[in-house]
C-alpha cells in the first residue's frame, strides 16, 4: 500500500516481499522527497567501486585466492541494486523520487552505469539502503526491453525475471585445471529428489536481500556530495560461509544451496566511503 500526501509526499513502503532473515520481515516507513516543489536540494553522487582485499579489482588475471583456497580471476561484474533509500537522523528510510522505484544496473565495462546522481533534500543522513538484486515486485520478465538490462534475463523455466548478479571469470582446480566461473545469482528452484530436472521443480525461491550500510554524511543545497559504494568481492566467498568453487562448480543457476550461501555472505559485501 502506498499513500501520498503533498509537501512532503509520504510513502508507506511495504517490504514484505523481502525474504525473512532470522525470522524477521522488513517493513519501513519512508518519506518520498518531492523534487518538483523542493528547492532545498543538493546532488548525491554514488560511484560504484569494486575491490579485492582493499585493492582495486584487476581484471583477467589469475591473482586472487578465496578463503576456500581457490585461485580465481574476475573478467566481468554485472548486477542490479533496487529500492535505493537514504536513512535520516530519525532512522526513517527516505525514498527518492525517480530512483527508489527504478532499479539501477551496474556493469563495470559500461562507464555510464558506474555513477548515479540523485537529487536529495539538504540535511544530515546516517545511512544508505537498497535491495541487492530485484524483489518479487520488480523482477518481472520483459520489464526491460533494451540492452544492457534486457540481456540480463533469467530463463523463464528457472523462475524468470532477471539475474541479480553475474561475476564471470575462471578458477583453478587442485589438478591445475582452469575452469570457467559463472557466479550467477537470481531466482532459485527446489526440485523433487534434487533431480535438477525442469519438470521436477516444485517451488521457486526469491534470493534478493536487503543491504543497510551505516554511514554519516551531509547534503548541502546546490552542492554535490560524493560517496563510493564499494563491492568487496572476496566477501562473496566468506563470512559466514566458506564458498568453494571445487564443490559447487562453475554453474550455479540451478543450485539453491549455492544461492542461499551467497545471499548469506552478502551481509558485508558492500561498504561506503
Amino acid at each position: 500500500q502506498i499513500l501520498y500526501f503533498c509537501k512532503p509526499k509520504i510513502r508507506i513502503m511495504n517490504f514484505s516481499t523481502i525474504p525473512k532473515i532470522k525470522t524477521l520481515t522488513f517493513f519501513f516507513f519512508a518519506i518520498f522527497l518531492c523534487g518538483c516543489n523542493n528547492k532545498n536540494e543538493g546532488t548525491l553522487q554514488i560511484e560504484f567501486c569494486h575491490r579485492v582485499e582493499n585493492a582495486p579489482l584487476q581484471l583477467h588475471q589469475l591473482i586472487y585466492e578465496n578463503k576456500a583456497g581457490n585461485p580465481y580471476q574476475v573478467d566481468e561484474v554485472k548486477y542490479f541494486i533496487s529500492k535505493i533509500c537514504l536513512i535520516d537522523e530519525q532512522n526513517r528510510y527516505i525514498a527518492l523520487a525517480g530512483v527508489t522505484e527504478n532499479p539501477h544496473y551496474v556493469d563495470i565495462s559500461l562507464s555510464e552505469t558506474m555513477k548515479l546522481n540523485i537529487n536529495v533534500e539538504e540535511g544530515n543522513y546516517k545511512g544508505f539502503a537498497f535491495i541487492f538484486g530485484l524483489d518479487k515486485e520488480d523482477n518481472i520478465s520483459h520489464r526491460f526491453v533494451n540492452p544492457p538490462e534486457a540481456n540480463f534475463f533469467w530463463p523463464d523455466i528457472l523462475g524468470g525475471g532477471y539475474h541479480y548478479m553475474q561475476i564471470n571469470g575462471k578458477w583453478e582446480t587442485p589438478d591445475n585445471e582452469i575452469k570457467t566461473m559463472n557466479f550467477h545469482t537470481g531466482i532459485g528452484q527446489l526440485y523433487e529428489e534434487n533431480s535438477l530436472q525442469i519438470a521436477d521443480i516444485y517451488q521457486y525461491v526469491h534470493n534478493h536481500f536487503l543491504v543497510t550500510i551505516p554511514h554519516n554524511f551531509s547534503v548541502t543545497k546546490n552542492e554535490t556530495t560524493s560517496l563510493n559504494l564499494v563491492m568487496n568481492i572476496e566477501n562473496w566467498f566468506q563470512n559466514p560461509n566458506t564458498y568453494d568453487h571445487n564443490y559447487f562448480g562453475g554453474s550455479i543457476m540451478q543450485n539453491q544451496e549455492a544461492q542461499e550461501m551467497i545471499k548469506q555472505n552478502g551481509c558485508d559485501v558492500f561498504t561506503i566511503e
